[in-house]
């Protein structure tokens, strides 16, 4: 999906050069080279593409920009071989080989930016729809990098969670809100199957099951950039459930907050749904509010992290959610229902976030 993404001439960016594992030949097809077979992932992928991918020699044409193929294991692979320097790497792997210092590590060798499409314990988090968002109200707000030149993008289902969570944040700071206190936050997911996904049972892990007509229980890395962002807040990935389906897929999100107003005046139902059209208007590239209750399909080709359904029967706001006004602190609800793209949608981020960590004079990343 990136390399079909990336447009130089849109962009400002090229992809010059790609390292993935061999793909072994079909012996019923043997007149075809291994680069068909990358050919056929991308144009599959995306099948717009079709006429715009070819194979030239042991090169991928993709608009007819050349795009040097490597085959080998990420974590062996001798990188003297690439021949040459880059701005900077992506790691499309696993989240295990992007927790590992040693194998980002190995490609800070050959490239001066290096970014891992997932969470990581020891990177910094370059969340890339939080870091122009209003900072008084987060916890542990982002920080320049400094001498920092390897990053953590996270994961698909944080970048969609981060895009709703903006348009929270844009809302309080429309609302000249003077503080704000994030009390609890919850996501349920339900997650359009991926290439590890699998047909027929192997084991019981959920990955490991049948994905036709069965439904399958799985956990996300998106409690993980909670806790990143909203530290000793409790947070919580209640169910993040895998079904067969093409992108997108859905989040419910669960906000609890407590706020102050100035004159002790309290957000409206129609603040928020405003609020959120308004943080769309600013901030196309990261949130979309959609009017009409369409089905995903409607946003398969949609780049933009969410698609929030901003109808007052999925944006609920409820200002005092426990009825506990005359007792104590009043703890505020919000509920967002939207459609989150986990590979085209995700994949801009990704490229966002090149594009601000590149040429960004002074960029940040949350440090945990």
């Amino acid at each position: 999906m990136l390399v079909g993404m990336v447009d130089p001439a849109n962009d400002g960016l090229a992809i010059d050069a790609i390292l993935t594992n061999p793909i072994p030949p079909d012996a019923r097809f043997s007149q075809l080279s291994p680069l068909q077979s990358l050919l056929a992932r991308i144009v599959l992928a995306q099948p717009q593409m079709v006429d715009l991918v070819t194979v030239e020699g042991e090169c991928l044409l993709v608009r007819g920009r050349s795009i040097d193929v490597h085959w080998g294991d990420s974590r062996e692979y001798d990188l003297t071989r690439l021949s040459k320097n880059f701005d900077a790497c992506v790691l499309a792997t696993s989240k295990k080989q992007i927790d590992d210092p040693e194998l980002v590590g190995r490609f800070e060798s050959v490239a001066d930016l290096v970014v891992g499409v997932a969470e990581a314990g020891h990177l910094p988090s370059a969340y890339i729809n939080l870091v122009a968002a209003p900072q008084r109200f987060l916890s542990n707000p982002p920080r320049p990098v400094g001498r920092q030149r390897s990053f953590a993008l996270g994961s698909c289902q944080s970048v969609g969670w981060q895009a709703q969570l903006r348009g929270l944040l844009e809302t309080l700071e429309d609302c000249a809100v003077s503080q704000a206190k994030m009390r609890s936050m919850e996501v349920d997911i339900v997650h359009p199957d991926t290439p590890t996904g699998r047909l027929g049972t192997k084991s019981v892990g959920p990955r490991e099951q049948e994905a036709r007509n069965n439904l399958r229980p799985g956990f996300s890395q998106v409690e993980r950039a909670m806790n990143i962002i909203f530290p000793g807040c409790n947070n919580t990935n209640t169910i993040s459930l895998r079904t067969l389906i093409s992108p997108p897929g859905y989040q419910v999100t669960r906000y609890f907050f407590s706020y102050g107003r100035t004159g002790d005046a309290r957000i409206t139902q129609e603040e928020m749904r405003v609020g959120f059209a308004r943080a769309a208007k600013r901030c196309p590239e990261i949130l979309r509010t959609a009017d009409l209750p369409l089905g995903s399909r409607a946003y398969e080709f949609c780049e933009s992290s969410a698609v929030v359904l901003s109808d007052d029967s999925y944006l609920r706001y409820r200002d005092d959610a426990f009825g506990v006004r005359d007792e104590g602190p009043v703890i505020s609800q919000l509920t967002v229902q939207a459609y989150v793209h986990n590979t085209r949608g995700y994949c801009r981020s990704i490229v966002r976030s090149l594009q601000y960590l590149l040429n960004d004079p002074n960029p940040k990343a949350f440090f945990h």
